[in-house]
């Protein structure tokens, strides 16, 4: 609202009622001048001018506001009505994650009081974020000219989940370490988003791995044929990465590749996928379904991550493209050691889930086998006293294959399993995409 028709209102507020050519001397006007001014007033619908009297319109009061000093305030009134996210953390505003989160995902935990006092908390939430509500939601690129009078209402609808991306660094400087990325935020906020940081790092450091060994190094080389990744310890006995990938160098096998990291990260999951596509076209079977079986290693840590169902997702992607339409069944077998891990929180990423007999494949050990097509094998080696991480081979050699599967001996190994779960729902529709997913987590609309 321009200054003048600002300040006109604000007299006509305080005055009542005044003559036409009063307000314009007040104001230092002309006739002439004062003219535009009320002629425009009086279209807007804010003033009325009756016998050379000029007053306020009824429904100009509405735009009214009390002061600390008693005098009135002209307020614009934008009403508008929107669906915002925050977490229950740090109160700052969020933008949901594409992924759809799944049981499988780390769970923060909310602060209590956001639970127990939803308005108060989505008010004072709202408050805090205003500017970034301006500059991120309305696309206002200088915020901090406005500032929040009042909100008028809030309604809390539910509590949902988004989904917080991290990723976990291999670096050498010069000696290994593991470096997290849990938080992306623009330094400027990160104060702002501490509390969600240090919640995240706290879930984060609790999360365990499986122990290397040398038993586990030894089933890999006997599983594989292979000696590289034994023959890459130095004298200290730890991995040297250098070392394995010259080894891979000059004696590289056709139809197999070097990979450091768990199966599921991006990068591996990519180059898994191209080996497949790189395969020639694969021929039907009888409209049998194509298994893939997933045998995980031990620790906390795996798996909770929604490059999980995405690679799985991708990985039926690829055997389409080369086979056409197909069916599939997924099926995730876990070592004893991990049947204390809440196990069941994949349900709705695998068809099917089993515990493994005691001893058939080692918990440093990982393996995912696409049936009578592809296979990752890796297993956890130590870097230093105090950094481990899964070193091994994308394979889709026909030898290769061969020589897993018969090692792995799955039909006779599920006969001694133990049977956690089996979606009978989804074997007899054999979806082919990833299911259906959800998650219990932290946001407030």
């Amino acid at each position: 609202m321009p200054l003048v028709d600002e300040f006109v209102l604000r007299t006509l507020k305080l005055a009542e009622r005044l003559p036409a050519k009063r307000l314009a001397s007040f104001f230092g006007f002309t006739d002439a001048e004062i003219e535009p001014v009320t002629a425009d007033l009086v279209s807007a619908g804010l003033i009325v001018i009756r016998d050379d009297y000029i007053e306020l319109h009824p429904s100009a009061h509405a735009h009214f506001r009390g002061s600390e000093d008693g005098a009135p305030r002209v307020v614009d009134v934008d009403p508008w009505i929107e669906r915002l996210w925050f977490d229950l953390v740090s109160r700052n505003m969020m933008a949901p994650d594409r992924a759809r989160p799944t049981r499988n995902l780390l769970d923060i935990r909310p602060d209590g009081m956001a639970r127990e006092l939803p308005v108060s908390f989505a008010r004072k939430a709202f408050q805090e974020n205003f500017a970034e509500y301006l500059r991120k939601v309305r696309r206002i690129s200088n915020p901090d000219r406005f500032s929040l009078y009042s909100v008028s209402d809030v309604e809390p609808e539910r509590f949902g989940s988004v989904v917080i991306r991290g990723t976990e660094e291999l670096v050498f400087d010069p000696q290994p370490r593991l470096r997290p990325h849990l938080l992306e935020v623009e330094t400027e906020n990160f104060a702002r988003f501490r509390p969600l940081a240090n919640a995240l790092n706290d879930a984060y450091r609790a999360l365990r791995g499986a122990e290397p060994s040398a038993a586990a190094l030894s089933e890999f080389s006997r599983i594989l044929s292979d000696t590289t990744v034994a023959r890459a310890h130095n004298e200290f006995e730890f991995f040297d990465y250098t070392m394995w990938m010259a080894q891979n160098v000059s004696e590289r096998t056709p139809g197999r590749q070097p990979i450091i990291g768990a199966p599921y990260i991006a990068r591996n999951a990519d180059l898994f996928v191209k080996l497949l596509e790189d395969l020639p076209n694969l021929s039907s079977d009888d409209g049998k379904a194509v298994e893939i079986r997933w045998f995980r290693p031990g620790g906390s840590i795996w798996g909770i991550t929604p490059d999980l169902q995405e690679t799985i997702a991708s990985i039926k992607s690829a055997v389409r493209r080369k086979r056409g339409k197909a069916k599939f069944r997924t099926k995730l077998i876990i070592p004893p050691v991990s049947r204390r891990e809440n196990p069941k929180r994949f349900d709705r990423i695998f068809d099917e889930g089993f515990v493994a007999p005691s001893g058939h494949l080692s918990p440093a050990m990982e393996v995912l086998l696409v049936s009578g097509i592809g296979a990752i094998v890796v297993v956890r080696v130590a870097f230093s006293a105090t950094v481990s991480a899964p070193v091994g081979f994308a394979i889709v050699d026909k030898l290769g294959l061969e020589r897993i599967e018969k090692a792995l001996k799955w039909e006779r190994t599920r006969q001694r399993s133990e049977e956690l779960w089996a979606n009978i729902e989804r074997a007899e529709e054999m979806v082919s995409t990833s299911s259906p997913i959800e998650l219990e987590e932290f946001g407030e609309d």
